[in-house]
């Protein structure tokens, strides 16, 4: 398959990411431009409180159940705009237009920023994917891709029931399934294979979703300077932390997710406590965006949530300082800032006790410390966290950007955010084992790649910032020293369009050009995990050749007994042949568990054929005893010899066979 023949899919794919937020957006009176970078953050929210709703109705999953809640939200939402706009004496709002206000150079600007980013996004996102219908050759993949088949067999996307699938007899736990919903709602919308829909959301998600909203945290940040806002669209390009760490280990897809939204919702946290330079005269959208969009990352994943309040703690203390300040100097009642106060300390205290309880269990936060506090320290200064390559360019600009920001007195939270991340970072990958590390980073699993996800979400900002200031100062330079180029046409050194346009694109070509080398290895590093060869540690090409001919030989409602940490689960989502297993760490039924054991020995042991019967399998996938950790987890009883007694080979390549199970038939 080629890439030409996935635009549809990734045209249908924006659409389904865009349009039920903007819908709200629109009942909000939000017409800016900038303010689609919201509409993902509100969508998915929508998507997944939806999934959770259906089974309720007896609604099976569908756009149906999400086009309803959103006429349902954008009504409830235009009526009480229209009563906050009657009781504030709001007439009409000529200023939210979706045509910006904004002369046609800044526009341009933007336009180009946003294109350039999200082009290289989707450049580096298909060099790392290689082909539309490659899977990541990872252990959490067998989890999110059978997750998405289950969703699709079921007509259930809920995050209260996704766990049943691997929960044998026991009762389903919350799992973050908003992710699992927009890839199988791409895939009703337009039939594509279920992988080349799981590639192309993930391309979207990166190119859209993370740029538009590292442009929009840019323009909370620093105000209408396009300089600055286009620089954030390229530079969300120029980190190899994200995206692509997130598409590269794990594979973390609900995490990259949440990620991803981060900053438009970060930049929403903003708007809500008066602290952003963004226009914040937009009404009761000011005070609905935050929430909205803290709900939908908190259902992508509760690590987001638990990074978003990380993040979000320097602008309730900033908000409280500015608050305090001005009736100080106002000479006016302290009472308020008292009031204030306290409810500065009771949201600290909400968050103290939601960052105890909202992690997962310490058992599964086994991730260790690998490196000393000053590597820790130099990887921040020079974007290189999990030892990747030094990116001196961006590095260069993050920090004219803090200095920026140092003499911005209104914009200096940022700092206090990064430094929060950072601060992380060096405690997840260089702190002693114990306590204060597991009460610190254990929400994140202890797992460094996670936090170091996080830092190009206040590193890009930044580097904007400082980007936007350079290219201010290279102007200036310009507009001084033309008259000393004389070896250039006087056109060109008297052109308005040299300092305005060539000299920042100028700068971000260069800056692009120098981190082609620590991009390149984040590319590499993808690379290898999503090709499908002979070796490939989950799924090799002759395993995956034999899946994709299981239709041939197995009927669509037959069951399959599969090894799971050999890549034979991998049936379930790729053939559609419901399988025994669908992830490594299933919870087994007795009768699966005595299959594992003991299959080969249905000829000679009775009690297998029960056990059969009442799992209904009827076929055995045989991958060998190489597994995806390495590792041996068992399963003596799914290795059939070619000549076993009671099974009959169907097919083989390579060393990967499907035999029928004929012993108890």
């Amino acid at each position: 398959m080629s890439w030409f023949s996935t635009v549809p899919v990734i045209l249908v794919c924006l659409v389904l990411l865009f349009t039920p937020g903007i819908v709200v957006e629109a009942a909000l009176g939000l017409r800016r431009l900038s303010y689609l970078a919201v509409a993902p953050l509100l969508t998915i929210s929508l998507v997944a409180v939806s999934a959770i709703a259906a089974p309720y109705f007896g609604v099976t999953w569908s756009l149906l159940p999400v086009a309803v809640l959103t006429a349902g939200v954008s009504g409830v939402l235009l009526a009480g705009r229209l009563l906050w706009d009657r009781r504030n004496g709001v007439a009409a709002r000529p200023r939210l237009t979706w045509v910006p206000r904004k002369p046609q150079k800044a526009r341009v600007i933007e336009a180009v920023g946003f294109l350039a980013g999200a082009s290289a996004i989707l450049w580096q996102l298909h060099k790392a994917f290689g082909r539309p219908e490659n899977i990541s050759q990872t252990f959490d993949n067998v989890f999110h891709l059978n997750a998405v088949r289950y969703v699709l067999d079921t007509g259930n996307a809920s995050s209260m029931t996704l766990t049943a699938m691997t929960n044998g007899d026991n009762p389903p736990y919350f799992y973050p399934a908003a992710w699992h919903g927009l890839v199988s709602l791409l895939i009703q919308l337009t039939g594509a294979e279920l992988a080349v829909a799981v590639n192309v959301l993930n391309m979207c998600i990166a190119a859209a979703v993370w740029t538009a909203g590292c442009m929009f945290l840019t323009r909370t940040v620093v105000g209408p300077s396009a300089y600055s806002v286009g620089a954030a669209g390229v530079l969300a390009a120029g980190f190899g932390s994200f995206p692509l760490l997130l598409l590269d280990f794990g594979v973390l897809y609900p995490n990259f997710l949440s990620v991803s939204m981060l900053p438009a919702a970060l930049a929403c946290v903003g708007l809500f406590f008066g602290v952003s330079d963004t226009p914040s005269q937009i009404g009761l959208a000011r005070y609905i965006l935050a929430p909205a969009a803290a709900g939908g990352v908190a259902i992508a994943h509760p690590n987001g949530l638990m990074s978003l309040l990380a993040l979000s703690i320097p602008i309730l203390i900033y908000s409280f300082i500015g608050f305090a300040l001005a009736r100080h100097r106002a000479a006016r009642s302290p009472l308020p800032a008292l009031l204030m106060g306290a409810g500065l300390l009771a949201a600290l205290a909400v968050i103290a006790v939601m960052w105890k309880f909202i992690r997962p269990p310490a058992e599964a936060a086994t991730w260790l410390p690998f490196q000393t506090q000053g590597q820790a320290v130099g990887e921040i200064l020079t974007n290189s966290a999990m030892q990747r390559p030094p990116a001196w360019a961006v590095s260069i600009l993050v920090i004219a950007g803090v200095v920026v920001l140092c003499s911005r007195r209104k914009s200096i939270w940022m700092l206090g955010s990064f430094a929060i991340i950072a601060g992380l970072f060096v405690v997840v990958s260089a702190g002693s084992s114990g306590w204060l590390r597991n009460t610190l980073t254990g929400v994140w699993y202890n797992d460094s790649y996670r936090l170091a996800a996080l830092l190009p979400v206040v590193a890009v900002p930044l580097a904007a910032t400082g980007a936007g200031w350079l290219t201010g100062r290279l102007q200036r330079l310009w507009s001084g020293r033309r008259d000393a180029a004389g070896i250039l046409p006087a056109g060109i050194r008297d052109s308005r369009i040299v300092p305005q346009t060539v000299v920042p694109f100028a700068l971000l070509a260069v800056v692009l050009v120098a981190q082609t080398v620590p991009l390149g290895s984040s590319i590499r590093s993808a690379r290898a995990n999503y090709y499908t060869t002979a070796d490939s540690p989950l799924v090799s090409s002759d395993e995956m050749a034999l899946i994709n001919e299981l239709d041939q030989f197995v009927p669509a409602d037959a069951t399959i007994a599969v090894n799971p940490w050999t890549g034979g689960a991998m049936a379930f989502a790729i053939a559609d042949r419901n399988t025994t297993s669908k992830h490594t760490l299933t919870t087994y039924t007795p009768s699966t568990l005595l299959l594992n054991d003991k299959l080969r020995n249905a000829s000679t042991d009775p009690s297998v054929c029960r056990a059969a019967r009442e799992a209904g399998v009827g076929y055995v996938l045989d991958f060998g005893t190489r597994e995806v950790h390495g590792g041996n987890h068992g399963f003596q009883g799914l290795q059939i010899p070619d000549s076993a007694p009671g099974f009959k080979l169907l097919a083989r390549v390579g060393e990967a066979k499907l035999f029928q199970l004929t012993a108890c038939s």
